[in-house]
């Protein structure tokens, strides 16, 4: 938690204080009168004064901001020469656009780093896409796929990896997309509809092969009291082969509180052993989601739901162990890769944003600060590298979603900025106020539906 919140304030530091750099630099070669520029918000800590502009650090280091004269039209000092009012069209949309911009340039600096620094990665995104299992009705199993299936090929783009694939499927959920499989030395051709999995990869039912070797087991579960160990890997249950993790997962699953005899190998000797799996009530929405829902409900941002129903099953304590590579790059090939890594997620961003404003992509899959926080934490834990190149796509993601023209945010002021250059006269303070309250309380409202969602996603 501790290593989430830390990361979490660095990360949204750092890249709130890099776009309010960008406004500052620029407002400051356009002569703008800049009267404080603060790293952090609320109460001054520190600081110093030079060329009339006041230099912070503030107590509470969620980023920064600029205060510049005559930002508001209705400032007493919207009139003076060097107020952000009386500059030139040009002068205040460089300024303007110069904060995005920073959050744009800044993972063209993050990403090369990223490489040289090694990438660690599980080892099968790099593997062809071959089916190792399909789970049962699921997309995959609907779509007709098999085991063994190498995916050569989606909407008719060559897949050659599985980080590929997951990508493809992210970015079209609920699609039907277009896949050419190898079976058997023959082209089968074959349709999938990627579903959202909430917190998670798209849902298709289609995973890689995952053995089932034990990796981690929990202090004081079935498992670990049967004198199961880490490395075991099971190759029967109740007498039936088992050849994937999934597989062996969705016995478990079935037999809570059932006797199962688990057959594994250890250093080469087989073995077997009796393990009753403990029976787990899973509820649809747990008492604590109820419990957010109904808060949710009564102020009518969600709306009334029905009861949830409840599941039961089994489990034995035992968690899978992806095996992971740590690859590393020389200067120009981490140059190079990180340019590719990047203008593949603008392209990603974009897709998703068109998806979304056509409705072909529900707003769901979208993740707001929650899961942004979680996301950090998770990226701190596993690394320098992994937190870098976590902070450079937010920071990619940010510039653009900034841009967009949408009343509060850069973009809207460009676009009241290009009106202006348009008509050549600004447009009303009364149009200006009512588009910046509308896009104000539009913002909030997604905000909390975004919050939402997070919630949805993290509560078991």
């Amino acid at each position: 938690m501790l290593t989430t919140l830390v990361s979490f304030i660095l990360v949204l530091g750092v890249l709130v204080f890099i776009h309010e750099f960008g406004h500052f630099v620029l407002a400051k070669r356009a002569g703008v009168y800049v009267e404080a520029f603060s790293f952090g918000f609320g109460p001054r800590l520190i600081g110093w004064k030079r060329g009339g502009t006041d230099y912070r650090i503030c107590a509470i280091p969620l980023g920064g901001y600029v205060k510049m004269v005559g930002e508001d039209p209705k400032d007493e000092g919207a009139g003076r020469v060097d107020s952000f009012a009386a500059k030139s069209v040009w002068a205040r949309l460089k300024i303007v656009v110069a904060g995005p911009l920073m959050n744009l340039a800044l993972p063209f600096l993050l990403m090369p780093l990223v490489y040289l620094l090694g990438v660690e990665q599980p080892a099968y995104l790099n593997e062809p896409p071959v089916v190792g299992w399909v789970v049962p009705d699921s997309p995959g199993q609907k779509a007709g796929f098999q085991i063994g299936d190498r995916i050569l090929a989606i909407q008719s783009e060559e897949t050659p990896t599985w980080e590929k694939a997951l990508l493809t499927f992210a970015a079209n959920l609920d699609k039907p997309l277009p896949v050419e499989v190898l079976r058997d030395g023959s082209r089968v051709e074959l349709e999938v509809t990627p579903e959202s999995a909430g917190w998670g990869p798209p849902n298709t039912g289609l995973l890689q092969a995952m053995p089932p070797a034990l990796g981690e087991l929990e202090p004081g579960s079935p498992a670990e009291a049967a004198g199961l160990k880490a490395g075991d890997r099971v190759v029967a249950v109740d007498q039936a082969p088992v050849r994937h993790w999934e597989q062996m997962s969705e016995i478990i699953r079935s037999h809570p509180g059932q006797s199962l005899l688990f057959t594994y190998e250890r250093e080469g000797q087989t073995q077997s052993v009796a393990i009753t799996p403990r029976a787990v009530t899973l509820e649809n929405e747990s008492s604590v989601r109820q419990r957010i829902r109904g808060v949710l409900e009564r102020i009518r941002i969600v709306a009334k739901s029905e009861p949830q129903q409840t599941e039961v099953v089994g489990q034995v304590g035992i968690r899978y162990l992806q095996p992971s590579v740590l690859v590393h790059y020389g200067l120009w090939e981490s140059i190079r890769n990180g340019a590719r890594h990047i203008g593949e997620i603008t392209v990603m961003t974009f897709d998703v944003l068109g998806k979304l404003v056509t409705g072909s992509v529900s707003p769901k899959t979208l993740g707001g600060p929650i899961i942004i926080a979680k996301m950090t934490g998770d990226a701190a834990r596993h690394g320098l590298s992994n937190l870098l190149s976590f902070m450079a796509i937010l920071s990619l993601q940010l510039g653009i979603l900034n841009l967009l023209p949408i009343p509060v945010l850069d973009g809207g002021h460009v676009l009241f900025l290009s009106l202006e250059a348009v008509r050549r006269k600004p447009l009303s303070l009364r149009v200006r106020d009512l588009a910046q309250q509308v896009g104000f309380f539009l913002l909030i409202g997604f905000f909390l539906y975004i919050s939402y969602n997070d919630l949805m996603r993290l509560v078991p």
